[in-house]
């Protein structure tokens, strides 16, 4: 059965407060990251081109999915920006930042192996002329490294430089307070001595962190002085202004960024709808499938009391979302899908961003999160009929078809044509392909007259992400 409402999202221990808006997403990776790595990390603490080993700076763990569009909006990014990571982990902030805005991207990590997967994940993307990533100690920088964009003998054993590589404009510098400290006067130097360096870092800011490793660290004097905005700081995320920029100064250009336009409900329906082609490889697709057949069966609830004083709006979503012509999975769910499939997720986001890029910009203007991931499994009778059908409160919502056309006969997916007429139009899919739409635009699809059609659903909205259903 669903767990009571008060306890869907994921929360920390008694007496623990979140830092801030990710820190819960960001603990849940921490957990499930220290568990199921537990015997990796220990068979690498040796290793010296390892998060776990001893030129390690921080440890891996992946970034909060929902932090990641909030961190480059407040690093004002371009696509003249040449944006460097400094412990790039799998390189998810670099790719979503190539993606959505274009820049030339460097990420540097000591880790060998989250340097292979960030390579892996860039030519899956189609990002690999846009994004650099090596095997690199930070603490070997020299001084003047960032400025020359040379890292010399930083960089692991027989990788000699990196190809047409610039200096930063933007350095991103995620790590523990531990890192941030060793790391800080080097950084201080690159900083100083650029007209155009601006630093973002995450959950600690630069004029407020602290070495607990190091003797006295919490009451350690820092010589330092650092100009930090905390404009961001709901979402742990903190920026260094370029050396010559106030803090001030940069607090008037912030609120003087033109903010994000949502398309209204008759704007949305008079907008496109863009083709994804090729979104899904055959073995995404069963990747998806199988994870959401086997959610479907997980999240079953075989006594379910509609009518009672606790029910939500989400309740009775999943209520109706539970009947046999039309059942939804929600792959979010304890972030199942971001745990299990990531590189899939990673890979479908970024071809989201490019389109939005090259689109009207809808995620542009603030940051956005993934609202809900559904897995859809339409049998004879199942349908969207509403004909004002929306998915309200969202910023965009992508359609994948994981079936081939032939396997069922009806289920067609229907866009509106127009503000002013309930008239609907045939959107054509081929298994793979999806349909990327501003939210408040009128969709249906028409009632399945034989056969099975799945398909794979995501929103992306300005709140924070769920964990539970669409609403929670």
């Amino acid at each position: 059965p669903a767990p009571a409402v008060a306890g869907r999202a994921a929360s920390f221990s008694a007496g623990e407060m979140p830092l801030d808006l990710h820190s819960r997403e960001q603990h849940a990776n921490l957990q499930h990251f220290l568990l199921s790595k537990q015997h990796e990390v220990k068979s690498r603490q040796h290793d010296e081109w390892s998060a776990a080993g001893p030129r390690s700076v921080a440890p891996f763990v992946p970034c909060a999915l929902s932090r990641i569009s909030a961190l480059l909006h407040a690093a004002h990014l371009t696509a003249d920006d040449v944006v460097y990571d400094l412990g790039c982990g799998d390189g998810c902030l670099l790719l979503a930042a190539a993606a959505h805005y274009g820049c030339r991207c460097v990420g540097l990590d000591i880790d060998a192996q989250c340097v292979h997967e960030a390579k892996a994940r860039a030519e899956a993307q189609n990002l690999s002329h846009l994004c650099a990533f090596a095997v690199c100690d930070l603490l070997a920088l020299r001084p003047g490294a960032l400025c020359t964009a040379d890292f010399g003998a930083a960089l692991s054993p027989g990788v000699h430089a990196l190809a047409a590589v610039e200096a930063p404009t933007v350095a991103l510098v995620f790590l523990t307070g531990h890192g941030l400290c060793r790391l800080a006067p080097w950084l201080h130097s690159e900083w100083s001595s650029s007209a155009s360096l601006r630093l973002v870092t995450c959950v600690e800011a630069l004029d407020d962190c602290y070495d607990f490793e190091a003797a006295g660290g919490l009451f350690g004097e820092d010589a330092l002085e650092w100009q930090v905005y905390r404009g961001y700081k709901e979402h742990g995320v903190f920026v260094v202004p370029p050396f010559n920029i106030s803090v001030a100064e940069w607090e008037r250009a912030e609120h003087g960024r033109p903010p994000r336009v949502s398309p209204s409900p008759a704007a949305a329906d008079l907008a496109g709808v863009r083709m994804l082609e090729q979104l899904l490889t055959d073995d995404d697709i069963c990747q998806l499938c199988r994870l959401g057949d086997r959610l479907l069966g997980e999240q079953a609830s075989s006594e379910f009391a509609l009518f009672n004083d606790a029910v939500s709006v989400g309740d009775i979503e999943d209520f109706y979302h539970s009947q046999e012509e039309h059942r939804v999975a929600h792959m979010h769910r304890d972030s199942a899908l971001q745990r299990e499939l990531p590189r899939l997720l990673a890979k479908v986001l970024g071809c989201v961003l490019k389109a939005d890029a090259a689109g009207d910009r809808v995620l542009h203007g603030g940051p956005y999160s993934l609202r809900s991931a559904e897995y859809h499994v339409y049998t004879t009778g199942g349908s969207v009929s509403d004909v004002e059908h929306r998915d309200q409160g969202s910023l965009l919502t992508l359609t994948a078809l994981l079936s081939r056309p032939h396997e069922y006969e009806g289920g067609k997916l229907l866009f509106s044509t127009g503000a002013k007429t309930q008239a609907m139009a045939p959107f054509e899919l081929e298994r793979g392909c999806a349909a990327l739409f501003p939210s408040e635009k009128r969709h249906n699809v028409t009632p399945l007259l034989s056969g099975c059609r799945r398909a794979f659903v995501m929103e992306l909205w300005a709140g924070q992400t769920n964990v539970y259903n669409r609403h929670t």
